[in-house]
């Protein structure tokens, strides 16, 4: 739905009569933040680029800076006309101040450009200048061009920079008074420091390095810490009370291992006063590059441990890491009282465990005695009742044999017969069973049931002892067999010709006397043929002893010379087959090779054996002529 608009025309402002003059102040935002650093409204390293660059300039801010600005008329950001200043106090003087009082930060393109305006301004040929002056002794123009040259030049200007407009004191214990006093002076004190960090280093690659160095360092730690570490930008700060203590110690941990950029050749170069410049030859040159770069090494040394000794006052005097020193030093003793109490109950538990034991223990050995009593006094009463039940029976046999001695056909015919079957049963029967007895020949005064009872159990014993014998014999058959099926078995498995020649070696190899010897000629055949089959020590021994004794049946039939050790005979195969060999290996070969090819030729013969028969047959030839 559509709507009236009315355009109402506004009234003309109404300027006033006078307008006061007023002076505009520089307020760009390289300005303010200059200004920011010098009155410490922000960091050293707001915008490097080690720094995200988090913080930010309010208006507020920005208008206290103009505020300081104005109330202090008299700072180094105003140019200097140097012409004003004596000559004595122109060493005081910096060299960014020299040459205009350009920012520490400035480009070589604005030190380049400040430099020509302070030609123009303080060259001895321009006017307005010295007079009286040379431009080879203007004190000025010569301040002038020893800026650039130090400016200008990287290594130079890095050096310079090391040492300009820095204060290298330390916080002392009478600057802090309290809790909030240690977070503001040395929290600015490392701030300060800050400024040399190997990350701001001015050689830009050096710095890369330094950040990249830092940055591996960060993720290293995140890693350590897990997933839920705060993410953090540039280098750690001091905090405040409320800052978590794994935060301080990152702190700590960061500035034990800080590496500072700063260069100490041009200070060495002052104190040493060496100017390599002004060297009379190189030799003197390089010997004052060597003073220099060894007072500078010893400045470095001094600035490392400038630090050390701030990082450790630091440390001494930090609120938090007291706090966290009691809280562990409590920790301590807590986990010192648990663990004590806990000992002690152990001890407790191991005690009264041990006093019971030892309780059941005693307890058990009572049971033990208690029972090894009762059984005892049965064994005695046993024994009694059975000795009376022995006497009993004895007497009442011996009363009942003077009855029956006087019979035509008594029971027995001697009072041996009555001895040995009455200590029969005595030996055979319980207490219960001769009390039975005893009560049975009572009612029936038969002595027969003695002599019965007697020969029952002699007989029992008769079968028994027949029994074990019997089953004796069969254990004897049966081994008795097995030998004989084992025999069988061996003598089915004829020996071979590799078999023989092993046992002959084995024999050889080891002489009668030495302990299990037929065990180890048993492994040496097994070991050497390769039996799927292994021969025993028992076969073995059968072997050589039917050997042994084919050999000297032999002995006799053999012509004279003949080897009465060899064991296995010479057939007439094995004589022919040597015989070709002895044909096709001439004697013109090597000895041993000519033998071990006969050998080779004859089935189950050594070089030896053949050469043994070689000489019997030669032997049995010359007899025969």
């Amino acid at each position: 739905m559509a709507q009236n608009i009315s355009i109402v025309p506004l009234a003309k402002l109404d300027w006033p009569a006078t307008v006061p003059k007023g002076r505009v102040q520089c307020g760009t935002e390289s300005y303010l933040a200059y200004k920011a650093r010098k009155e410490k409204k922000i960091s050293f390293l707001h915008y490097s680029s080690f720094n995200d660059g988090n913080e930010s300039f309010s208006s507020d801010s920005c208008a206290d800076i103009e505020d300081v600005m104005n109330s202090k008329k008299s700072e180094k950001n105003v140019v200097i006309n140097l012409y004003k200043v004596p000559a004595e106090d122109l060493d005081d003087l910096s060299f960014y101040d020299v040459l205009g009082g350009i920012k520490m930060h400035s480009t070589p393109e604005q030190i380049k450009r400040a430099f020509h305006k302070a030609c123009l301004k303080y060259h001895p040929d321009k006017e307005g200048a010295n007079k009286e002056s040379k431009e080879g002794d203007d004190p000025v123009f010569l301040k002038v061009k020893e800026a650039f040259e130090t400016l200008s030049d990287a290594a130079k200007r890095k050096s310079y920079d090391s040492t300009v407009d820095f204060d290298d004191s330390i916080p002392s214990t009478s600057d802090v008074k309290k809790d909030s006093d240690f977070y503001k002076v040395f929290g600015e004190c490392f701030e300060l420091n800050l400024r040399f960090a190997a990350e701001n280093d001015p050689d830009q690659a050096q710095a890369a390095a330094a950040r990249k160095k830092a940055a591996a360092r960060k993720k290293k730690m995140k890693r350590g810490q897990g997933q839920d570490a705060k993410k953090q930008s540039g280098p750690p700060s001091l905090g405040d009370g409320n800052t978590s203590i794994s935060d301080v110690h990152d702190f700590y941990d960061y500035w034990v291992a800080f590496q500072s950029w700063r260069d100490y050749t041009l200070a060495a170069s002052k104190v040493t006063e060496h100017d390599t410049d002004m060297a009379g030859d190189r030799y003197e040159k390089r010997w004052m590059e060597k003073e220099i770069a060894r007072k500078a090494k010893t400045m470095k040394k001094d600035e490392i441990a400038r630090i050390t000794k701030l990082v450790e006052k630091s440390i001494s005097m930090d609120p938090r890491l007291k706090k966290e020193k009691i809280r562990i030093d409590n920790e301590k003793k807590e986990k010192a009282r648990l663990q004590k109490e806990r000992k002690e109950n152990e001890a407790q538990d191991l005690k009264e465990k041990e006093e019971s034991e030892t309780k059941e223990k005693a307890e058990k050995d009572v049971r033990e005695r208690e029972e090894k009593a009762q059984m005892k006094v049965k064994r005695d009463q046993e024994k009694k009742r059975l000795r009376k039940s022995k006497q009993a029976l004895r007497r009442l046999v011996l009363a009942e044999y003077g009855t029956d001695s006087n019979k035509d056909t008594p029971t027995w015919t001697s009072i041996a017969d009555l001895n040995d079957d009455v200590e029969t049963l005595c030996e055979k029967l319980s207490s219960l069973e001769l009390d039975s007895l005893t009560t049975e020949i009572t009612d029936s005064s038969e002595l027969q049931i003695v002599v019965d009872r007697a020969n029952d159990l002699r007989d029992d014993t008769t079968k028994e002892k027949k029994a074990k014998e019997r089953e004796r014999n069969m254990l004897r058959l049966v081994a008795k067999r097995k030998e004989e099926a084992a025999k069988a078995a061996r003598a089915s498995k004829p020996w071979g010709a590799e078999e023989l020649a092993a046992l002959a070696k084995a024999v050889k190899k080891y002489p009668a006397g030495g302990a299990n010897r037929w065990e180890a000629i048993a492994l040496f055949v097994n070991n050497l043929c390769k039996l799927e089959d292994p021969r025993k020590k028992e076969e073995c021994i059968e072997k050589y002893n039917q050997v042994v004794i084919s050999s000297a049946s032999a002995a006799n039939t053999k012509p004279s010379g003949s080897d009465s050790k060899e064991i296995s005979e010479w057939t007439e195969e094995l004589d022919k087959q040597l015989q070709a060999g002895l044909s096709e290996f001439s004697s013109s070969m090597e000895k041993n090779e000519r033998w071990s090819s006969i050998a080779k030729g004859v089935p189950g013969k050594t070089k030896k054996d053949c050469v043994d028969r070689f000489k019997a047959i030669r032997e049995a030839l010359k007899n025969n002529k």
